[in-house]
């Protein structure tokens, strides 16, 4: 989905909340804003003491090591604006919460709109040749024109984990998912993640749903042009890393993955998602 509004506007756009409360609006992912839902004053009183710590300790994340927008050394630096969650402790209290659908993390369900800028496993010579770990996402009006917009959890999960590392990764949301085995009564999990994010809409611990709006499309503070890095791991819980890696082990190809899971309701393959010079220059 385009945003409407320029970068520049957007950033105070969102940054109003107190203007949003006054008028009962809240932004929302599929239009741009809707009814404000009641919260709990015990989640108000709560946000209110982490904001007075985090002022009282300064929870500004560092800029990363080496330079800005390096992500195989940002996150070393970051951590101080982390949360976590365990999930398996809530997966074991909710058992029959799990995966039955997958759809993508923009673009709606079938990521329509977006395309993908850089592909999962090319060797990057920026990052010493090593590969993409995951895959990022544009909007294909290109430039900005998808700061802002909505990302979404590609199916049911357990939040695991927000952060803001400053540097290269800036916000990121992990989120677990319990997925069904083929053997019956049995399960896996794998974690997807969502980094450079603008805005983080979702708290560990929480359950979301398929397409559920966790966030909004960013720019890791400026660190490179709008985009969405997207990544689906094996497990959950491994060391976040670098985004760049030798060796791919442990990750899935975001699309493929996908694309299998949504085969039965439309065909779909990789190529649709190529950028445009690269369509144009296809056989």
């Amino acid at each position: 989905m385009k945003n409407p509004f320029p970068k520049q506007i957007l950033r105070k756009l969102l940054s109003l909340k107190s203007l949003r409360q006054e008028q009962g609006l809240k932004y929302n992912p599929r239009g741009f804003f809707k009814s404000a839902r009641t919260r709990k004053s015990q989640k108000s009183t709560l946000a209110i003491l982490i904001l007075t710590l985090c002022l009282l300790t300064q929870c500004q994340s560092p800029k990363g090591l080496g330079y800005q927008g390096n992500p195989l050394f940002a996150w070393l630096g970051g951590g101080t604006a982390e949360k976590k969650a365990d999930p398996v402790s809530i997966y074991q209290r909710y058992p029959q919460f799990f995966v039955d659908s997958y759809e993508f993390p923009v673009g709606g369900k079938f990521g329509e709109g977006f395309y993908i800028a850089q592909k999962f496993g090319v060797e990057n010579p920026k990052f010493g040749y090593r590969f993409h770990l995951g895959e990022d996402w544009n909007y294909i009006g290109g430039g900005d024109s998808d700061f802002g917009s909505p990302i979404y959890s590609i199916a049911n999960g357990i939040v695991s984990l927000t952060a803001d590392y400053g540097g290269g990764w800036g916000k990121i949301v992990r989120i677990v998912h319990k997925h069904p085995s083929p053997e019956k009564g049995q399960f896996f999990f794998i974690e997807s993640l969502y980094a450079h994010l603008y805005t983080i809409e979702v708290e560990p611990g929480q359950m979301v749903r398929k397409g559920e709006w966790i966030g909004t499309i960013g720019d890791a503070g400026g660190s490179y042009p709008s985009h969405l890095h997207f990544e689906i791991r094996a497990g959950f819980g491994s060391a976040l890393g670098g985004g760049y890696s030798f060796g791919t082990d442990g990750f899935f190809s975001p699309t493929k993955f996908l694309i299998a899971q949504v085969s039965k309701e439309k065909l779909m393959n990789e190529d649709q998602f190529a950028p445009a010079l690269e369509k144009s220059l296809a056989p």
